[in-house]
């Protein structure tokens, strides 16, 4: 899993914290949810322009990365290469906050 700092340096998701927002109990997925998850917990940065999560905004962070690696999962088989793709608008609040513009 994708290491971000925090207050050490450490997952935002662990498989077993993925696996079980999915509701996801077998492991043939495993690889699948770690790839995910990564890809969650970057965007949710790059949403912000941040390349680290901010002290205190972990619950945030964790929250919308899991939002995200859910829709991601959900939804794998209708992503389309070169297909462009927003975040959801609960996403979004949960990160406005934290937002950097002009970065």
């Amino acid at each position: 899993m994708l290491d971000v700092v925090v207050l050490t340096t450490g997952p935002l998701l662990d498989l077993d914290m993925a696996k079980n927002h999915l509701r996801v109990q077998t492991d043939a997925d495993d690889a699948l949810i770690e790839a995910y998850a990564d890809a969650a917990v970057l965007s949710c940065l790059k949403a912000c322009n941040k390349t680290l999560v901010p002290v205190g905004a972990e619950p945030v962070f964790r929250a919308a990365a899991l939002m995200l690696l859910g829709d991601l999962y959900a939804n794998r088989e209708a992503v389309v290469a070169g297909q462009t793709f927003s975040l959801s608008p609960t996403i979004d609040r949960l990160l406005h906050h934290y937002r950097v513009y002009g970065a």
